[in-house]
């Protein structure tokens, strides 16, 4: 090795040799400096991406132990982050076991990627209906499902309010089928009867005796009955079907309003020699819409007394509190003697999409009509509807409103 002191041209070659490496190794530790950087900025974007979506994503490890939750599924589960990174899965979804889970697992590893519907648990107990997409992945050597949590509580709301909508149409179609049913048999079948006889009344009166001039002249006048007690149910019919009736209930005397039903039916009674009894206390008041209660009480008693057999009676009254499966409301009823129903009438009596009405023992026609809206009005009252009857003896309808009747 020579000893000998360098040249100055030497020494500047050196240094400017250092130099050159100095700036290298600069350079190589600011590209080092911003790619470390850039990672950071990278790892941050990434980390805030995932805590600020509005889905929830959790990892979780074989055991069903939760190894990562975002932001979003600590606030949609009401858990912080620790407290979720030391729970199961089995804790927040009520429909998943250890067996289950470990069945889960097999079908994670089998199909990589699914999407699965159930029900977690929020911290204070509420269960939210989810949607799950599940996700297969690998890091350092072990396997996670990496699950995707939306909450689909909207659109549960929504597939339910398209089964009321499905539901609902069907009911309007059988309402139209029935209201066209209607017109087209039962109301044309009277108002074809009273035109024959005027018809008939008209042309041959001269050649009629008396008594066949009398007995055209009842037929006659029954089929106007006929079509007037029907055309007054169509009425309220279409109009509750349309909403055009308004729900007002007052204070209603229900005694005096029983007794001025009985007086409109009384002709229909007097030629049946069928008596009406009206046991109702005669202080007994009750809050209910007029129209509605008058409505459904005219139509039970008509219904008596068109199935009553001549020469019985019909009786309306209130149900014993005793003998009352909730004594603390009142029970009215209206009870005939007459034919009676079957089984399989009385379990379709208050469908409309149902033929149910039968001739009463006077040959009475009628649709069914009635018994639909005494159910429909009685609901708007928060009340229902019901019947006891056997066949041949007779049927008693039974009646109860939302609210209590109050003895003044």
């Amino acid at each position: 090795m020579s000893l000998q002191p360098k040249t100055y041209e030497a020494l500047l070659a050196d240094l400017k040799r250092l130099e050159e490496e100095n700036q290298i190794l600069k350079q190589t530790c600011d590209d080092t400096t911003s790619k470390h950087s850039n990672l950071i900025h990278a790892l941050q974007f990434t980390q805030f991406s995932i805590d600020t979506i509005s889905e929830a994503i959790v990892w979780l490890d074989e055991e069903g132990n939760y190894v990562f939750v975002n932001d979003a599924a600590c606030k949609n589960y009401g858990y912080t982050k620790e407290e979720l990174l030391s729970m199961k899965m089995f804790q927040v979804d009520p429909l998943f076991s250890v067996d289950r889970w470990n069945a889960h697992w097999q079908e994670i590893l089998d199909r990589k990627s699914f999407t699965i519907e159930t029900i977690n648990k929020t911290k204070d107990g509420t269960p939210i209906p989810i949607e799950v997409t599940v996700n297969l992945v690998e890091y350092d050597g072990k396997q996670y499902n990496c699950a995707i949590i939306r909450d689909i509580t909207e659109q549960k709301l929504s597939e339910d309010k398209l089964k009321q909508s499905a539901i609902r149409l069907a009911e309007l179609n059988a309402t139209k089928d029935k209201f066209f049913s209607i017109i087209a048999h039962d109301l044309r079948g009277p108002l074809g009867t009273q035109r024959e006889f005027t018809k008939i009344l008209s042309e041959k009166d001269s050649h009629f005796s008396e008594s066949e001039r009398i007995h055209y002249l009842k037929m006659l006048e029954e089929s106007s009955d006929l079509v007037y007690s029907l055309l007054e149910n169509l009425l309220d019919w279409a109009r509750s079907q349309s909403g055009n009736i308004a729900f007002q209930p007052i204070p209603i005397l229900f005694y005096d309003l029983v007794q001025r039903v009985i007086g409109l039916l009384n002709l229909s009674a007097n030629k049946k020699k069928v008596t009406i009894s009206n046991q109702i206390p005669k202080d007994l008041q009750i809050f209910a819409d007029l129209f509605m209660i008058e409505t459904v009480m005219r139509n039970l008693i008509s219904n008596a007394i068109k199935y009553s057999n001549p020469n019985h009676e019909i009786m309306i009254g209130i149900v014993s509190q005793k003998n009352q499966t909730h004594p603390s409301s009142t029970v009215f009823f209206v009870k005939d003697e007459g034919v009676g129903m079957e089984k399989g009438q009385i379990e379709n009596l208050f469908r409309l999409d149902k033929k149910n009405s039968t001739l009463g023992t006077g040959q009475e026609s009628g649709t069914g009509l009635g018994l639909i809206l005494c159910k429909e009005f009685l609901e708007k009252h928060n009340g229902k509807i019901w019947v006891q009857s056997t066949s041949r003896k007779g049927s008693t309808f039974f009646f109860q409103l939302g609210q209590n009747a109050i003895p003044l």
